[in-house]
């Protein structure tokens, strides 16, 4: 069995963030393998993550400059993580969920970009366990040990597109279950001859529809 062997891959893209909760870390999920070729012509199992060490230490950088000039050094004098991951397995990829450092200038920086589209990518560094040669000239890994993750500017892989349909659909059917009671509501206001014992409920409920939507105007 070849020894292990340590590669970087600049993978994949972020997927919509889920809408903020007041008091609540904004977090950022990303889909960082798919098990299929990449730009390398490298195949990583996607059932063959070992995430343990990883969730143990979460480290999110920027262009894999850990201080010593990384992969990608960008020269930063202040080479600290941006902020912290969760990587886990679902259906047939490997997914990463990241909170940026919110006491950390440039971590905001890189946020701000993330959020309005501008930074998409996310990169994974990791050490080969179980690997050969496949057709291509690459290496199709059976076992891979992850070691941290990116936000990276420019993604290698390419099916690096941006995942945010379901999350459209989320906001989507909110939206649209908010303005149905509304419409119920004034349409039942209008009907009534006089107001029925539960007119606080109704207005209270006819009040958090409204401000529901205002909260997804607000933070879409």
């Amino acid at each position: 069995m070849p020894a292990p062997l340590s590669r970087a891959r600049i993978f994949t893209v972020n997927k919509d963030a889920t809408a903020p909760v007041e008091g609540l870390q904004k977090v950022y999920t990303f889909r960082a393998n798919d098990g299929d070729f990449d730009r390398y012509n490298d195949r990583l199992s996607v059932t063959g993550w070992m995430l343990d060490s990883f969730n143990a230490n979460p480290v999110v950088l920027y262009n894999h400059d850990d201080g010593s000039g990384g992969f990608f050094g960008t020269g930063r004098k202040d080479v600290l993580p941006i902020g912290k991951g969760r990587a886990y397995v679902q259906g047939d990829a490997l997914l990463v969920d990241v909170e940026f450092d919110q006491e950390d200038d440039f971590a905001r920086k890189v946020e701000s970009k993330v959020a309005r589209g501008i930074l998409n990518a996310v990169s994974v560094r990791y050490l080969m366990h179980r690997y050969h040669e496949n057709e291509r000239g690459g290496f199709d890994c059976e076992q891979q040990e992850l070691l941290e993750i990116s936000v990276v500017t420019i993604p290698g892989n390419q099916r690096a597109v941006r995942v945010k349909e379901l999350a459209d659909e989320r906001v989507a059917f909110i939206q649209d279950v908010a303005k149905a009671v509304v419409a119920a509501l004034d349409t039942r206001e209008q009907r009534r001859a006089a107001p029925p014992p539960s007119a606080d409920v109704n207005a209270l409920a006819k009040h958090t529809a409204e401000a529901l939507l205002q909260h997804l105007k607000e933070t879409r």
